[in-house]
């Protein structure tokens, strides 16, 4: 509950419990209604709510709750979520009804970039191999391809692709950016979005770190996974979506391309029988390569800038542009 004629925040119970207070300092104007274990919010409350964020322990399981009571806030003008991606049709549903909805973009960028380079690292020295191995008490010595030298290609140069660009070119790889418009900044060689074909075809490694939206959906087409070169090796930090699924479990299962780290999945959780689990040299991963402790901390502080914003009525960072989200 929360008193009456005040702007309320919506929050869960567990950001009330560990960061109220410093609502309180930042905002006293404002109180807080949190999402409780019984998930009821009473419509007095749901009234009062103007601002609510959307933070990390309220997904996956309380999400559904916790956007049902955004929905049925009628005079709700503010949501920042901890995420980087607003791909989900409830944050354009919101965006219609004028909620202006903010993003934590940048705050998972290095765990992110981090999980790439394990991805490459164990890929390059066949890790899914030597752990079968060692399970079987098998001394199987073997050398391998490193990673200094190959060209490495980052679809998508938000905070997470410049993140990998730096990191890969630090380990000695050779990247290649690529973004919808290339203005001239990029810290290295960058081609166009419209060029994908063209890079596939140039690189050791193709990373994909772009959202989805209307335009990007299946972008990964099994044309593009066609013409990755044979050994070729695949990473996807973006959303399934983005890729034809199909094609690129069986480019890995014929052992046409070197291998695969995979986050994201066009159906999450990745269903039992799909044959990516058991495609070889694959590493997969639950939609986990950015829940770093201390990502959720970076959310946090950009929700906090953000809320001082907002109160000033100054402008707000990472403002989501949902007229390319998908619907």
């Amino acid at each position: 509950m929360t008193r009456p004629g005040r702007p309320a925040l919506f929050c869960t119970d567990g950001f009330d419990e560990c960061h109220g207070h410093r609502v309180t300092a930042l905002a006293p104007g404002v109180s807080n209604v949190t999402l409780n274990a019984d998930a009821v919010v009473d419509q007095d409350s749901l009234d009062a709510i103007e601002l609510a964020y959307f933070s990390a322990d309220a997904w996956p399981d309380r999400s559904v709750n916790f956007m049902g009571a955004a929905l049925r806030a009628p005079n709700l003008r503010w949501l920042h979520t901890f995420s980087a991606g607003v791909d989900d049709p409830v944050f354009r549903t919101l965006a219609e009804r004028g909620v202006t909805v903010t993003t934590s973009s940048g705050a998972a960028a290095g765990p992110i970039a981090r999980s790439v380079l394990m991805y490459l690292l164990a890929l390059s020295r066949d890790l899914p191999r030597l752990l079968r191995a060692q399970a079987s008490h098998d001394w199987s010595p073997q050398s391998f391809d490193d990673l200094d030298g190959r060209t490495i290609g980052v679809v998508g140069m938000g905070p997470i692709g410049r993140e990998v660009i730096r990191m890969s070119a630090a380990i000695g790889m050779r990247p290649i950016g690529m973004r919808r418009v290339v203005d001239g900044d990029e810290p290295c060689p960058t081609w166009p979005l419209a060029r994908l074909p063209d890079l596939a075809a140039a690189v050791d490694v193709l990373v994909v770190a772009l959202p989805l939206t209307d335009d990007t959906r299946g972008i990964v087409s099994a044309d593009v996974i066609g013409r990755m070169q044979p050994g070729a090796v695949f990473v996807n930090v973006g959303r399934g979506e983005l890729v034809d699924e199909d094609a690129l479990a069986a480019a890995l299962r014929g052992r046409r391309l070197g291998g695969a780290g995979l986050d994201v999945f066009r159906t999450e959780p990745l269903p039992a029988d799909s044959p990516l689990w058991d495609a070889p040299n694959v590493i997969v991963t639950p939609h986990s390569s950015g829940s770093a402790k201390d990502a959720e901390a970076g959310s946090v502080e950009i929700f906090f800038a953000n809320l001082v914003a907002f109160l000033a009525e100054e402008p707000m960072v990472n403002v989501a542009d949902l007229t390319r989200s998908v619907s």
